[in-house]
């Protein structure tokens, strides 16, 4: 639910850097609310990081381009959405190891 509200609220308001910027941030407060050991936040900072340097790097270069970039040729929601998108997976994955196993 997490990821397809993440994923609508992009679709609906990448036009608005600032709105989305804000919406995507209470979603990424509300994930971490949920799940929020020290893992947990130290995998959200350092794939927004991560992330936003990986896409800083492709732009860069022409690879790709976004529609409506704020800096470096990258929005300014992108590090908070991509955090939320990564911390997402990672519970995932680490909720199916366990059930797995």
């Amino acid at each position: 639910m997490a990821f397809a509200l993440l994923v609508a609220s992009i679709v609906l308001l990448w036009r608005d850097n600032l709105c989305l910027f804000l919406v995507v941030l209470v979603e990424g407060l509300a994930v971490l609310g949920v799940w929020h050991d020290r893992s947990d936040l130290c995998f959200f900072g350092g794939m927004a990081v991560l992330g936003s340097v990986a896409e800083v790097v492709f732009v860069h270069f022409g690879v790709w381009r976004y529609a409506n970039p704020t800096f470096l040729g990258i929005p300014l929601w992108f590090p908070l959405a991509f955090g939320v998108a990564a911390l997402i997976l990672g519970r995932l994955i680490h909720t199916l190891t366990k059930l797995l196993s």
